[in-house]
């Protein structure tokens, strides 16, 4: 075998390319603090001349409105255009037909609602609308939002679903004007629970989320074909996991902050085969690389490439035990 050229192919250390566009699991902005900063905030309503139903359940010190500002903008008004008419609950609580409607009201400084009350407060059905062309319509508890409601946001974006305590809270669908969306359960404004993420490339999430990041099983589909199942901690593929890429390329073992790393066996579309460990998306430690002709090394491994010891057995399908350096062979141990 003289100095077994054949060891020496590239092909033995050639390195696995890291995940395909890792940065988009970092990039990939997660959709949060959907709600506008003082958007869905408490204020008292009074009005001129009520009646005394109505006095019952509202407060006096805000003067009643002709009719309700629009304060639309351009990415607003095109929304409501697609949208149909807000749905509310057939079968909502009994106490809200009870309930009076009244307004519209200035709440605080160019924030504006009509809708149904009790005991001063915002209960029951409601719109809210803002200066800058936000809209909220949906349901309302003890003067927050709370229950099925939507919020049009004035860049746009669009969420309609659950809500408590004026935040996103239960099962939702937020849009955002550049067609990314997510659809899914939500804990305080945050995605959390299982949804499924798609953005304006087309790349695509569906798993669990833990406050607002991606962590648990799921699975990631990139454009060009490229697809990963497994776990995710902190938005980060971490632990066990199977990643193929486009060109028939495939890895399945251990991950750490979308690094293989740990053991894994990777496989290349020729038939080429390594098992073995990995550190930092390298070959690294101890491992096994086989190759389609029937040749097999068997060794140490350092920077993904061949170092150390080991065996390697070629087409005579005889084992015989040398020393590598970077990826070539210095010497035979007899």
């Amino acid at each position: 075998m003289g100095n077994c050229a054949t060891c020496d192919d590239p092909s033995i250390y050639e390195n696995a390319k890291p995940v395909k566009n890792k940065t988009n699991l970092e990039n990939q902005e997660n959709i949060q603090q959907l709600t506008p900063k003082s958007k869905l905030s408490q204020s008292l309503v009074k009005s001129e001349n009520p009646s005394l139903i109505v006095q019952q359940h509202i407060r006096q010190d805000l003067k009643v409105l002709d009719s309700m500002p629009d304060f639309t903008n351009q990415n607003t008004k095109a929304l409501l255009e697609r949208l149909q008419q807000f749905n509310y609950d057939q079968n909502e609580p009994f106490e809200f037909k009870q309930l009076p409607f009244y307004g519209p009201v200035e709440m605080e400084p160019n924030v504006f609602y009509y809708g149904q009350w009790k005991n001063g407060q915002r209960h029951g059905r409601g719109k809210q609308v803002w200066v800058d062309g936000s809209i909220y319509e949906g349901y309302w508890f003890q003067d927050k939002a709370c229950g099925n409601g939507r919020l049009i946001h004035a860049d746009g974006d669009l969420y309609e679903g659950k809500w408590l305590n004026d935040k996103a809270h239960g099962y939702g669908i937020y849009h955002h004007k550049d067609g990314a969306f997510y659809k899914g359960e939500w804990y305080e404004d945050q995605q959390h629970g299982y949804g499924l993420e798609k953005w304006a490339d087309d790349s695509m999430f569906e798993g669990t989320y833990n406050n607002g990041m991606k962590d648990g099983h799921g699975k990631f589909n990139w454009p060009d074909g490229s697809c990963y199942v497994g776990e995710f901690t902190n938005n980060n593929i971490h632990g066990k996991g199977h990643y193929s890429w486009a060109d028939g390329r495939v890895y399945e073992g251990d991950w750490k902050e979308n690094q293989m790393e740990g053991k894994g066996i990777f496989t290349w579309s020729d038939g080429r085969k390594y098992i073995g460990e990995y550190i930092d998306d390298k070959k690294h430690g101890y491992g096994e690389f086989f190759w389609p002709d029937g040749r097999v090394y068997k060794g140490q491994w350092q920077d993904g490439k061949q170092h150390g010891r080991g065996k390697y057995k070629g087409i005579n399908n005889v084992f015989r035990e040398g020393e590598w350096v970077e990826g070539k062979l210095q010497k035979w141990i007899q």
